[in-house]
């Protein structure tokens, strides 16, 4: 559908972008945050942070928070620690505008698995934050922060989170999940690994017997699964079998031929394939209420 408006693009840039002066924007490359992401994540955190506090003093929620950081995190003398705004203000501040990726994403992933987490609005404003700052790296399944390359690529992983926790696969949505963490630390045959388990997982769910392309024909025969995509994910899953280090474990030493563009291939297939085979099973009756937990 195209715009009547002849400055439609343009009313999407600033001057300077229009005027070519600064480059468009872009997604930006894995392991790198612009000053705009920067900011916009300090933003987050500090209008959080000030929301809750009352007169230079933190909020319960972020007293804890502070604290299990100070003790348990950095591994500070328990008599120093002191809740004072400012002075947690300042140390996050630091991380956050002059840190290394890690330092900052590893933060901001601690906040979000911490216990007093949810009753801030943390988890509401770091995902706005990553997609103001066109961040490479979105929050999924609530506390995990993984790189993708695309919005689409972002949403169907989403999409196979969602899948898992409504039926229940326990174990598939674990080995995802942790395909998404060693896709974010750069252990890519790791991800990839657990990109394919993730498949396995659903498979033996679905048809506990016998090995993987024997229990892909009967899931096939069941609920309807097109052969070519049969055929499709089975070279996928070849391609894992085959090249030394992603499965063998003897070879498991980081040689594998695989590159991040593989392991963001990957996870997006195999987060396609698992919803793909949950709501075909769904809709052929093969699902009942036995334990996914495999």
């Amino acid at each position: 559908m195209t715009s009547d408006d002849p400055y439609a693009e343009r009313k999407k840039l600033t001057f300077e972008q229009a005027e070519g002066e600064e480059p468009l924007p872009t997604q930006l490359k894995l392991k790198e945050l612009s000053p705009l992401l920067r900011s916009a994540l300090w933003a987050a955190v500090y209008e959080d942070m000030l929301g809750a506090q009352y007169q230079g003093e933190l909020s319960p929620e972020w007293r804890a928070l502070t604290y299990d950081w100070h003790v348990y995190r950095k591994h500070r003398a328990v008599d120093d620690y002191l809740p004072r705004f400012k002075d947690w203000a300042d140390e996050f501040k630091t991380i956050i505008l002059s840190g290394s990726y890690t330092d900052v994403f590893g933060l901001l992933q601690w906040f979000l698995r911490h216990p007093a987490c949810p009753p801030t609005s943390l988890p509401l404003r770091i995902p706005v934050a990553l997609k103001t700052g066109r961040a490479a790296y979105r929050v999924v399944d609530g506390d995990t922060i993984a790189p993708f390359g695309s919005e689409a690529e972002l949403e169907t992983v989403k999409r196979a989170f969602a899948d898992l926790a409504l039926t229940e696969f326990h174990g598939a949505r674990k080995h995802l999940r942790t395909a998404a963490e060693e896709l974010t630390t750069g252990k890519y045959s790791d991800s990839i690994r657990e990109s394919i388990h993730a498949v396995e997982s659903i498979v033996r769910v679905l048809e506990p017997k016998g090995d993987f392309s024997t229990a892909l024909a009967k899931l096939e025969a069941k609920a309807r699964i097109h052969g070519g995509l049969k055929a499709g994910f089975k070279s996928i899953y070849g391609f894992t079998s085959d090249e030394k280090g992603i499965r063998h474990p003897l070879l498991d030493d980081g040689s594998a031929n695989v590159d991040e563009t593989d392991a963001l291939f990957m996870i997006g297939a195999c987060a396609a394939f698992v919803s793909y085979l949950i709501n075909k099973a769904r809709s052929a009756g093969v699902l009942n209420n036995k334990s996914a937990g495999r």
